[in-house]
């Protein structure tokens, strides 16, 4: 089943400045949400198109106003570019039992909305473009990957995110268009990196066979803020990776959790050909179940790999993007949501 998809139209009252306006899709889930809250608290006024408006996921109980709508249809999408200043496109879907799916929400859903920007608000003044790692793919090098460097995406996900990228470079000589790459994104309210601190909280750290992994992180707070500097500095058609200045071993990050939850826990080494039967068998009951699963070979494709890693160095230099948090308390912040709100 699809993903409910959001848009929120959204405007400011700035001292000394006409109102401004903005639309965001994918406001519903994880990082919406928290970019929503964010948008709120700096004033915004915020409208939502959902396809369920009796289901606004994180945006219950918050001051917005949801209309019926649906960003892969198409339906709604005039009145919800008209007059608006600025668009953060988050909407999409990572996991899914028909690859068909991937293609219709990452692709196709963001070629509806540049198509509806582009015949009604052609003055937008920036639409921002929420891609992934995942179409950059993983370095070969070991050396964290920059903007120019050739994409290799090693999953379906990732190649329907760079079709999206590419897809939307055409607009780029009439829409003042930028890209934002962040790796593994985590904080409160996430289920992906949950399952990390759910085996760490019982004393079990999974780990691949084939070495040592590294990756790239960001936490949505500081993900948030790097798509408002967007907003402001970013050059018409380029694109950024925002994360932080660190690559983490994921033998560093279940050590903070050890630390957190004040407990040894047990390596567990799975053979990566284990891995493979474990994921297949999971992908393949998803497709006679039709349900979807973040065990599949799609991700099982991007876990083998061993440097998740991008450097943050043109997003620092052409957008002044910085991260407030470290490591350690991003981890505390997220861990004690998890047990406050009882998914620990």
């Amino acid at each position: 089943m699809l993903e409910n998809f959001v848009i929120l139209r959204l405007e400011i009252h700035r001292i000394g400045e006409s109102d401004l306006q903005a639309l965001v899709t994918g406001a519903r889930g994880f990082i919406g949400s928290f970019l929503v809250e964010e948008l709120l608290k700096r004033g915004w006024t915020v409208k939502c198109l959902l396809r369920n408006p009796h289901d606004p996921g994180w945006l219950t109980g918050l001051n917005v106003e949801p209309v019926a709508g649906d960003i892969v249809a198409g339906s709604g999408l005039i009145e919800a570019v008209k007059d608006v200043d600025y668009v953060f496109h988050l909407a999409g879907l990572t996991k899914t039992f028909r690859k068909t799916d991937l293609e219709k929400v990452n692709v196709d859903g963001t070629r509806n909305l540049l198509k509806a920007i582009h015949q009604f608000n052609p003055h937008i003044k920036r639409f921002v473009l929420v891609s992934s790692l995942a179409a950059a793919g993983p370095s070969r090098s070991g050396q964290p990957l920059t903007e120019h460097d050739t994409p290799q995406p090693v999953s379906e996900y990732g190649r329907s995110k760079l079709k999206a990228e590419q897809m939307a470079m055409q607009f780029a000589n009439d829409l003042p268009l930028a890209i934002v790459r962040p790796p593994a994104v985590f904080g409160p309210r996430d289920r992906d990196m949950f399952e990390i601190f759910k085996y760490a909280q019982k004393g079990w750290r999974l780990v691949l066979s084939g070495g040592p992994r590294w990756a790239s992180l960001i936490y949505v707070k500081d993900l948030v803020r790097g798509l408002l500097l967007a907003t402001e500095n970013a050059a018409r058609g380029q694109t950024y990776f925002f994360c932080n200045d660190e690559r983490y071993s994921w033998d560093t990050i279940g050590n903070l959790l050890a630390d957190w939850f004040g407990k040894p826990t047990r390596t567990i080494t799975i053979p990566l050909p284990l891995a493979f039967l474990v994921f297949g068998g999971s992908d393949l009951f998803g497709k006679v179940t039709k349900m979807n699963s973040l065990f599949n070979l799609d991700k099982f494709n991007e876990l083998k790999a061993t440097h998740w890693i991008c450097d943050n160095t043109k997003a620092k230099n052409e957008l002044a993007f910085r991260t407030e948090y470290t490591l350690e308390e991003a981890v505390k912040e997220t861990a004690e949501w998890y047990v406050a709100n009882g998914w620990l």
